[in-house]
This record gives structure tokens, C-alpha cells and sequence, in this order.
């Protein structure tokens, strides 16, 4: 299969890229100028760079491979609407045209749970559940599979979505990194009890799936959810002790208080910024987000990454290196 990855240099993107090129696909990535490739570079893939507002030269790039994977993200949460949506829903679009345009067979696009927002049951939902989403992230995460829907409707183009559950891998710039630190730190951030339960999956299931979902006939205009395991908040600080040999303590923060500062938090740090704590964080970390996919596995894709503490040490491993 000759495929092309945008995104690539991101934390799920690039294991995209490498889970394709464990596969034996022929891969190529398209990347903004200013990326960091050395990662791609390493893997010997292809790069190529282009200019992500010309949806002309998108599809020239795009011409000649079968399938397109869009892993493109923004990283930063604190946005306006319209700052979220020039990525998430703008880019998605012509990325989607383009494709579309240069004749590829499938559009393949790396979603979120966070579709369904924050108020999900104590038991685990499958893709039939309601998305409601509340924060700007959720919404524009939604609105970005609809634009996927939406072309492929009017091209005819063939696409499959994929919503994987909270991610932990190497090459992380953001969620686990900042666990880690914190745990490094002698403290691990808690809001309330940390009983809330969630599904978790290792980023190197994440890229097998996307791989696997360029390939399978049957996923043609279907969603997969993707899980890998289940913790609490306080299982995963737990087991971050036992990877590393050091008991941190719990830093812990009662949730209306929590919630409190996120607001003050979110209305002193400009858009753009990076605000010590947001609500969607502290939604994040007191509610249940519990997951069914038993909807891809009896599609025939199974997750080879199912114990917590394999996942936990692979990433510190990679986070360790990264500072020595």
C-alpha cells in the first residue's frame, strides 16, 4: 500500500508513520516547513514539505498514493472556536477535498473519545453512544469527523474514523509527559478522590489501528473506538511508583475548588497561552470515561500492548532518554 501521512511529526502521527513502516507500506510525510523531522528521517521515510493552505498542491501531493492519513492536530487547547477550528475543521476540509481530487482510495482520520464529552455512565459506552460535547475541544473534534462525513458524501470518497481512549507512548509532548514530571517532582496532581475510571490504550495499538483501518474493506464510512486497558487515577499513580522504584506523594486538589481555578486560569492566560489548569482537565480527571470496542475487535483488529505497566515503562524509557 503507498500511503501519505500529515501529521506525522506529531505524538500519534509519527506512530502512524513507523507502525506503517513496520507493515512494509511505502509511506510518505507531508509536513509543514518549520517541522522537526528527524524522527521521520530516521525511519527513512520520504518528507515532503508543503504549504497547508494550498489545496491544489495538497492533492499534487497526494496523487499516486491509496490512502490518506490525517493525524493533524493543534496542540494547544486554550483557543478560541475559530483559532480551533483552522486546523481541526479548515485543514481537515482541504485535506479531505484533496484527497478526494487526486483519486485516493481511502481517507483515514485519527479522532478522540472526547467527542462524547465528559458526562458518560460509570459503565462503558460503545460508538452508538450520544456525542455531547460541552468544551471547545470536544466540539471541534466533532465537528471535524462531520467535515470528514460531509465530503465523502459529496466526492464519493471512502473514509474510516478512529476515536482511541487516552493515549500513553514515547514521543509524548503533553498528557503523560506531564504526569511524569510531576511524579519526578515527588508529587502526582489528583482531583478528588482519583476513583474516576478510565480507558487508556498504548500509542503504538493506536497506529497499528490506523494502519490496519487503510486496509480493511469493510471500514468503509465506519467509526472504530479503540481501548486498550482500564485504570483509575489512582491505579495509574501507583503503578508509575512501581515502574520508577519511588512512592510519590498525592498532590491533591478538591474538584470545586479545582474547577474554580481553572476558570481564573482560563480568563487571565491569553488565547494561545497555556493555563496552569483548564476545566476540561479537571472534567477530565473527576468523571468516568469508559469505552466498549468490541465493535473492531469483531472486525478482527486486536491490541497486542494490554498491560498498563508495559505501556507505563516503554514511555518512561522513552521520557528518561530524551533527558540524558
Amino acid at each position: 500500500m503507498k500511503a501519505v501521512v500529515f501529521g506525522g511529526t506529531g505524538f500519534i502521527g509519527s506512530h502512524v508513520a513507523e507502525q506503517l513502516v513496520r507493515a512494509g507500506h511505502e509511506v510518505t510525510a507531508v509536513v509543514r516547513p518549520t517541522s522537526k523531522t528527524a524522527f521521520l528521517e530516521s525511519l527513512k521515510i520520504p518528507v515532503l514539505k508543503a504549504d497547508f493552505s494550498d489545496a491544489d498542491h495538497l492533492a499534487r501531493l497526494i496523487q499516486g498514493h491509496e490512502v490518506v492519513y490525517n493525524c493533524t492536530a493543534n496542540v494547544k487547547f486554550h483557543l478560541s472556536m475559530e483559532d480551533h477550528r483552522a486546523v481541526e475543521v479548515h485543514l481537515t476540509r482541504r485535506l479531505v477535498e484533496a484527497a478526494a481530487k487526486a483519486g485516493a482510495r481511502r481517507f483515514v482520520q485519527l479522532s478522540t473519545i472526547k467527542v462524547y464529552g465528559c458526562d458518560l455512565p460509570a459503565t462503558p459506552v460503545d460508538e452508538a453512544y450520544p456525542c455531547r460535547p460541552d468544551f471547545p475541544f470536544e466540539k471541534v473534534s466533532l465537528e471535524r469527523e462531520q467535515v470528514v462525513r460531509d465530503v465523502a458524501a459529496r466526492t464519493g470518497l471512502d473514509y474510516a474514523i478512529l476515536r482511541p481512549a487516552g493515549t500513553i507512548g514515547s514521543r509524548d509532548t503533553s498528557f503523560f509527559s506531564f504526569l511524569y514530571k510531576s511524579h519526578v517532582g515527588g508529587g502526582f496532581p489528583m482531583i478528588g478522590g482519583g476513583t474516576a475510571r478510565i480507558s487508556l490504550v498504548d500509542t503504538r495499538d493506536i497506529g497499528r489501528a490506523m494502519v490496519w483501518l487503510g486496509t480493511l474493506p469493510e471500514a468503509r464510512g465506519e467509526v472504530y473506538l479503540l481501548r486498550g486497558f482500564e485504570a483509575s487515577w489512582m491505579d495509574l499513580k501507583e503503578a508509575i511508583d512501581r515502574v520508577r522504584g519511588v512512592t510519590a506523594k498525592v498532590r491533591r486538589l478538591p474538584p470545586g475548588l479545582a474547577m474554580g481555578l481553572a476558570r481564573f486560569f482560563e480568563w487571565v492566560t491569553p488565547y494561545g497561552g497555556s493555563p496552569w489548569l483548564t476545566r476540561l482537565a479537571v472534567r477530565s480527571m473527576t468523571a468516568n470515561a469508559l469505552f466498549d470496542d468490541s465493535k473492531i475487535r469483531r472486525a478482527g483488529f486486536a491490541t497486542i500492548h494490554d498491560s498498563l505497566e508495559e505501556t507505563l515503562s516503554n514511555a518512561i524509557a522513552d521520557l528518561e532518554g530524551r533527558k540524558n
